[in-house]
């Protein structure tokens, strides 16, 4: 099953770049075959979701040999490598986001990664990339990010933009069963200076592991080789987990990098928010995991989610389905009226990983009556569709 194709030539693709180039004032280059197949090839599925077969090449090499510091050069090196050098206004979004994750197991021992992006409301795109060099991967952006700029709905006039795509994903999962989500936390932005490492910005590193890592070691070697530098002016902690069952939770406390995996004695749990819960399960949400931070200031939010979460991974021992982890996302879920901004916030996607087989099962804009699947090495298929009928958690509005 497929969505429905936007049915643009490559003439009105053209087109659309020719005119916003005339607003840079710059000159377009000509556009390359895999360039306008990429951009042809998205496909809507309904007002919250698109898919893109992205075909081009995003020129991730080059990208971490040269180094990026900041969304401003992760932007001219997209404007320059993939969008004819129209120049794009910025890479990132807008204040306000919660988001929540865990990992849990089914009953038949494969590893599940599930996910709470929430952030003003917008629609996604489900993307998956073909690295010559690297590991295929399908991964959800935000139109918040890739958009940013323009007109939040995707368009006619706006369609070169998800050339950047690649550079956008906030979580994803590999052909190797690797998987990771980025989450907020309210506090000065990662600034690492270590002169002898290039430079990394927040998305850019996503989309690092999940070309570059089958595994969580290879993803920690990863985090451990570049200077990070936050995106959007605050700060970030990130979950990743593999096929093998293993979760480590990376985290930046005043540009130091904390890592904490269970059972691992070089990433321990001591002086973590997991250290006395009794699961070898994690969970994260918009507070440190470090207890320790000094005199680092965060706004530290999100602890009545993941107490949600624990309970309900603690009264099932860490054994759930793909459905009732999605149930237990449903109800971490945020919905609320932004108190500084004309917006609202919610859930623009609840994502349950599988590590064994490679799917990402998706719901968007709390719509959990369509439940997608999708998975790494089927572009634009949609496995199923399921419907989430009935909660098994009471209706809460969380803090934020």
């Amino acid at each position: 099953m497929k969505g429905k194709k936007n049915m643009k030539s490559f003439s009105d693709i053209k087109n659309s770049a020719v005119e916003s180039a005339k607003k840079t004032g710059k000159k377009l280059r000509a556009f390359s075959k895999h360039q306008l197949t990429t951009m042809r090839s998205v496909e809507k599925l309904d007002d919250n979701v698109y898919l893109l077969d992205y075909k081009n090449d995003y020129h991730l090499p080059e990208l971490l040999e040269k180094g990026v510091s900041s969304i401003g050069e992760l932007a001219a090196f997209a404007s320059d490598a993939l969008t004819l050098g129209i120049k794009l206004c910025k890479i990132g979004g807008d204040e306000g986001a919660g988001c929540s994750t865990f990992d849990a197991f089914t009953d038949d021992g494969a590893h599940l990664f599930a996910r709470n992006f929430d952030f003003k409301t917008s629609p996604c795109f489900v993307v998956w990339t073909h690295p010559k060099n690297g590991y295929a991967s399908v991964s959800v952006v935000d139109t918040n990010f890739m958009l940013y700029g323009s007109s939040l709905r995707y368009n006619r006039l706006n369609s070169y933009r998800v050339l950047i795509a690649p550079y956008c994903c906030v979580d994803g999962i590999n052909e190797k069963g690797l998987a990771i989500a980025v989450l907020q936390m309210r506090a000065k932005a990662t600034n690492q200076t270590d002169a002898s490492k290039k430079d990394i910005t927040t998305t850019a590193m996503i989309r690092a592991v999940l070309d570059n890592c089958a595994n969580v070691d290879e993803a920690i070697e990863l985090f451990k080789r570049y200077n990070m530098h936050d995106s959007i002016w605050t700060n970030y902690h990130y979950q990743i987990v593999d096929a093998d069952g293993r979760s480590v939770v990376i985290e930046y406390i005043d540009n130091v990098l904390h890592i904490y995996e269970r059972g691992n004695p070089d990433c321990p749990i001591d002086g973590s928010v997991y250290e006395d819960d009794g699961m070898n399960l994690q969970y994260v949400s918009n507070y440190s995991i470090t207890k320790d931070i000094g005199s680092f200031e965060i706004e530290q939010h999100g602890e009545d989610r993941t107490n949600a979460i624990k309970c309900a991974l603690k009264e099932k021992d860490g054994v759930m389905t793909e459905l009732e982890a999605m149930d237990l996302l449903s109800h971490v879920r945020l919905k609320y009226k932004h108190s500084k901004y004309p917006w609202s916030v919610v859930a623009l996607w609840s994502a349950v990983y599988n590590t064994k087989d490679k799917t990402l099962k998706l719901a968007a804009n709390l719509d959990y009556k369509k439940i997608y699947t999708f998975r790494v090495d089927r572009p634009g298929i949609i496995l199923k569709k399921e419907s989430l009928e009935h909660s098994a958690y009471p209706n809460t509005d969380w803090s934020h």
